[in-house]
């Protein structure tokens, strides 16, 4: 039925019928879709591929910023899409027809005047004698709606307190390796550090001068390395940061050294002088693969326990190097400590959590049931076990568990 010339209306629960002269005439129907869409920030276009010429509604040219009235050639409308969307765009495009599909795009335009706005373009393809002649669809401006989600995501990626990300993002982008183009090249160093007496000031000074010293140390921390890779705050007093591989290990230390000489400096609140105790442990990392995220991270928490029983001023400061699976080389102040789960010369080391999560697998204990048991995510776990094999060197669960408790490991 067209709905353009139906003789009902929609009446709540009913389909009432209209009168002679409440009849809606195509032309003032389109007229009310039109103005209705316009509402949404949705506009109709089309493209003729015989000719490149292109149909748009009012609603286009708005989400756009051109005038109304102004004639605009394809090459032009698509010059103004950022090239990522562009490149995207050119391929959907020339796949859908050819296959005369459709395809929907969510791209990034810049206006003439240089604002941004976010669209979501759907398409689909006219077809005659076998051929696409014609592509047609809807545009609309979801740049609030990104805006919105983006919101979120930061909200649920990031400390409310210090702004840095959070033990969740820094989960996914250091030890899982699975979010951001930053995190694809190897780490130069990880760097723990901890407010070693922060419980002290909140039971001395309050709750609220622990705020503010977290504060400010946050603050000291983002400019103590203006080109570090990632920074976290994991939790209580502790932070996380991922430096940069550019510099070689001696000059990389030196750096560190002399940049984080200010951190325990006191913070004053209400004017007065709150000290400041931190501790860090650094791990240079020589050579390193996806999969040693977790041992880099043990390797780097021990050298800050390490550091923590230091005597003297703070920060106190203990660096290691982490040689990709070899025994690591220790500072001369610190003790030589084993490395979890291994046993076997050769054999990569299992760091505390990837053992966990082996003896879960030995218990026969599904994805999800670790993930409970961990208080971790499915995707985690299952880069535990994705891990755990790797460096076994076995492809089942059954070879996995067998070689464990051949070589001691469970």
């Amino acid at each position: 039925m067209d709905f353009r010339q139906s003789s009902v209306r929609n009446c709540g629960l009913h389909m009432c019928p209209l009168s002679n002269d409440q009849t809606i005439h195509e032309e003032s129907f389109d007229d009310l879709l039109k103005s209705a869409l316009e509402l949404t920030g949705i506009g109709a276009w089309s493209c003729d591929l015989r000719t490149e010429r292109l149909s748009w509604t009012p609603a286009v040219f708005d989400i756009f910023g051109l005038p109304r009235d102004k004639s605009v050639e394809r090459g032009d409308a698509v010059a103004m899409y950022a090239e990522p969307s562009r490149l995207m765009l050119e391929q959907l495009r020339s796949a859908a027809i050819a296959s005369r599909t459709s395809f929907a795009l969510e791209a990034r335009i810049v206006r003439p005047d240089g604002t941004n706005r976010w669209i979501r373009l759907k398409a689909g393809t006219k077809v005659e004698n076998g051929r696409a002649v014609t592509l047609y669809g809807m545009k609309q401006d979801i740049t609030a709606e990104r805006q919105h989600w983006e919101q979120l995501r930061r909200l649920a990626e990031h400390d409310a307190l210090t702004g840095l990300a959070n033990r969740t993002h820094f989960q996914a982008r250091f030890l899982d390796r699975s979010d951001g183009s930053e995190m694809s090249a190897p780490p130069g160093a990880l760097v723990l550090l901890d407010l070693d007496n922060l419980g002290e000031i909140n039971r001395r000074w309050g709750l609220a001068a622990g705020d503010a010293c977290l504060i400010a140390f946050a603050r000291r921390l983002l400019t103590a390395y203006a080109d570090r890779t990632f920074t976290a705050r994991l939790g209580g007093g502790k932070f996380a940061m991922v430096l940069g591989n550019g510099a070689n290990e001696p000059l990389l230390e030196v750096r560190a050294r002399d940049r984080f000489s200010h951190l325990g400096e006191p913070v004053f609140w209400n004017g007065v002088p709150v000290p400041l105790s931190v501790s860090l442990g650094i791990v240079f990392v020589r050579q390193f693969q996806d999969h040693e995220a977790e041992a880099v991270y043990a390797q780097a928490d021990l050298a800050l326990q390490t550091a923590k029983r230091k005597e003297g001023r703070s920060p106190r400061v203990m660096a290691s190097t982490f040689n990709g699976g070899k025994h690591p080389a220790i500072g001369l102040e610190s003790p030589a400590y084993p490395v979890p789960g291994r046993t076997k010369p050769g054999m990569l080391p299992l760091s505390p959590r990837e053992t966990e999560a082996l003896r879960h697998m030995s218990r026969g204990c599904t994805v999800d049931e670790i993930a409970h048991e961990m208080e971790v995510s499915r995707h985690t776990v299952r880069n535990f076990i994705r891990r755990v094999y790797q460096k076994l060197e076995v492809d089942t669960r059954v070879e996995a568990v067998q070689l464990a408790y051949r070589n001691g490991i469970l």
